[in-house]
């Protein structure tokens, strides 16, 4: 049983009028270790597909752990996750 990825949890905070389309500030998943920042992005627009709407690309910041991230990113338990629509 020892091939089986570990759960972490992934701290994500809604700002700027992403919180409206999700009706939260923020929420933590559990996703699997070793999963990328951009597949965890899919994960979100796939849970929210109105915050591609309202927020094309452009006008979503992101942020990981406070920095700018890179899709190759992986996640770690406890990172924190931020969407930031900006007008």
């Amino acid at each position: 049983m020892e091939n089986f990825m570990k759960p972490i949890k992934i701290k994500v905070f809604y700002e700027g009028g992403v919180e409206k389309i999700t009706a939260k500030d923020s929420e933590i998943p559990i996703v699997s270790e070793g999963l990328s920042f951009i597949q965890f992005l899919y994960f979100i627009f796939s849970s929210y597909p109105e915050i591609q709407q309202k927020f094309p690309p452009g006008k979503l910041g992101l942020l990981l752990n406070g920095k700018s991230p890179a899709d190759h990113d992986i996640l770690n338990d406890n990172d924190e996750v931020r969407l930031i629509g900006v007008r």
